[in-house]
């Protein structure tokens, strides 16, 4: 894979390109998506944004979120920008199983193949140029240094802007996680200096919860969670009734895990929902405790040092069993 910048002269003429993300995107997704398709529309490509599935309602409020397509509605459409593509950039996934139905697709297709992303291990043989670098907060601040570093910096504006911002302050906890850096703040600010107004994006993202939510946030907390003292471990196993009861959709469970750590003495976290196709795990820790290894190794996932994911075709009592067998052997590094 060679390094993005050598990328530049390819984009001076215009290209058909398509972007797409993992399934079930967050706020770095579809926020470093946007932010780079916005770019690459300014210096006159053609450009499409695929979804391998929906999202949380809480991102249709991002400029040009009206654009993007769900895979899974607009299969054949999709299908067919993919094919006629120039190129195509895969954002914020390090592995083409992460786009569900459309891996195979991705595979297969022989335009030129760019990767922005800042997980470990990503399959770098798929690819023909890239960044991939764990150092970053967010696929969004990758897509802040593209945009910068390119012939085409003075391009940044306002609407990219809120964009890569509204990435970079999900995928960091609002700036308190340990991967924010100075150059994370400089970034930001220069954001700011483009007018980009943060309170609105925290609003549009953090407060516009529906009673339903909160109820079933305070069922999962009062009658879910589980306290492992002796391992300094929190599990919280939400069964499918609880899913339905509480009408909860795509992104309602985003940050559920994050409550686990505010404990003082928990060390780990993790979440177990059961949904629909499989049970989908969420691991966060504090400290050194690595939860990428784990997820890695135990249940077929990955992510981060301190957050990742997982996912199981087994039961919900066959996973959490499974899980407090786990943790034993991670003795000495939670107590």
């Amino acid at each position: 894979m060679k390094p993005a910048k050598q990328l530049y002269p390819l984009l001076e003429n215009p290209r058909n390109i398509v972007i797409t993300m993992h399934q079930k995107p967050d706020g770095d997704a579809m926020g470093s998506a946007l932010g780079l398709y916005h770019f690459l529309k300014s210096i006159g490509n053609t450009v499409a944004v695929i979804s391998p599935t929906n999202w949380a309602k809480f991102l249709d409020w991002m400029p040009g979120c009206e654009d993007v397509l769900d895979y899974e509605f607009h299969t054949q459409n999709c299908n067919q920008l993919v094919n006629s593509a120039d190129m195509l950039f895969c954002l914020d996934f390090n592995s083409m199983h992460r786009t569900k139905k459309m891996e195979t697709l991705l595979l297969g297709v022989k335009c030129v193949k760019v990767l922005l992303d800042h997980h470990e291990q990503p399959m770098e043989e798929h690819f023909d140029y890239g960044v991939s670098d764990i150092l970053k907060s967010s696929t969004c601040e990758i897509v802040y240094d593209f945009i910068v570093r390119s012939p085409f910096a003075d391009r940044l504006n306002l609407v990219m802007a809120t964009c890569i911002y509204t990435g970079i302050m999900t995928d960091t906890g609002s700036f308190r996680f340990p991967i924010v850096k100075a150059d994370t703040h400089k970034a930001v600010a220069h954001l700011k200096e483009l007018g980009l107004q943060h309170s609105i994006i925290h609003e549009n993202i953090y407060d516009n919860f529906l009673e339903n939510k909160l109820r079933f946030l305070g069922n999962a907390l009062l009658h879910r969670l589980e306290l492992i003292y002796e391992y300094n471990t929190a599990l919280m196993v939400i069964p499918k009734r609880d899913i339905i009861k509480y009408d909860i959709q795509t992104g309602d469970t985003e940050g559920l895990v994050n409550y686990l750590l505010m404990m003082e003495g928990i060390k780990l976290g993790a979440l177990l929902i059961d949904r629909n196709e499989e049970r989908k795990w969420s691991f966060r820790s504090k400290g050194d405790f690595d939860v990428n290894e784990m997820a890695r190794l135990y249940f077929e996932g990955g992510g981060h040092k301190n957050a990742a994911g997982g996912r199981s075709s087994a039961s919900l009592e066959e996973n959490a069993i499974r899980f407090k067998e786990v943790i034993k052997q991670y003795e000495d590094q939670l107590i």
